[in-house]
């Protein structure tokens, strides 16, 4: 079998949670980096695979799929070698739904709420409000830890996805260990025993807040 082509960027917390899933269960995957600020993604080859034009996007034996919480799903049911990840377990299932859902709405979605006014929009410094989102997020995720992993006692795709837009944020707006020590806790357990976090998240996440420092820095300029 080729391996399955992902198309990513290397920051993206999207285009990461596909390749550590993939890691986790033994998958290769020729991965291919594009570079958005020169338009890859608007080309014409691109959009046939992905009219929504987002990253990551897989290619399966001419199939091409997108959206990260999809993409990870369907790793794990058709090459995962047991139900560890996704349980096939409806109520577990469920709960694992509700935290991918919470990490597209609002982990990742305060994440690029925060840095689209900085690097589209020329803003010299975050938003308060911004910060106060980011901030609400964290809480909610203290209040949702109930023992060593997001749903349960063991990594499920819940902390693969949740993981990465998390690992950015805290690089970027530390979590306060005061007011959610369960968190900080949880991020460092993960940094102990998920395969490849300090590569493809804590590397990755450092990548990205040198970038946001250089783009703040030429903003504060103008």
């Amino acid at each position: 079998m080729s391996p399955i082509t992902l198309y990513t960027t290397r920051r993206t917390p999207a285009g990461r949670a596909v390749e550590i899933t993939a890691k986790l269960i033994g998958l290769e995957l020729d991965v291919k980096f594009i570079d958005l600020s020169k338009k890859e993604h608007l080309t014409e080859e691109f959009l046939k695979l992905n009219p929504q034009h987002t990253v990551p996007t897989i290619v399966d034996n001419g199939v091409a799929l997108y959206d990260s919480h999809a993409i990870i799903v369907y790793l794990v049911q058709k090459y995962g070698k047991d139900d560890a990840l996704y349980p096939k377990d409806l109520v577990t299932q469920a709960r694992v739904n509700a935290l991918l859902h919470f990490e597209s709405g609002i982990l990742f979605a305060r994440l690029r709420g925060t840095l689209e006014p900085i690097f589209y929009h020329g803003f010299p410094e975050v938003p308060q409000e911004k910060l106060t989102a980011i901030h609400g997020a964290y809480d909610l995720l203290e209040a949702t830890l109930k023992s060593d992993y997001l749903v349960g006692d063991s990594l499920t795709l819940a902390d693969v996805s949740c993981s990465t837009s998390l690992s950015t944020l805290n690089a970027l707006f530390p979590i306060d260990a005061e007011k959610c020590p369960k968190l900080v806790a949880y991020l460092q357990r993960l940094e102990a025993n998920m395969p490849n976090y300090k590569e493809l998240n804590s590397d990755r996440a450092a990548e990205a807040v040198a970038f946001f420092k250089v783009k703040l820095e030429e903003n504060k300029k103008k």
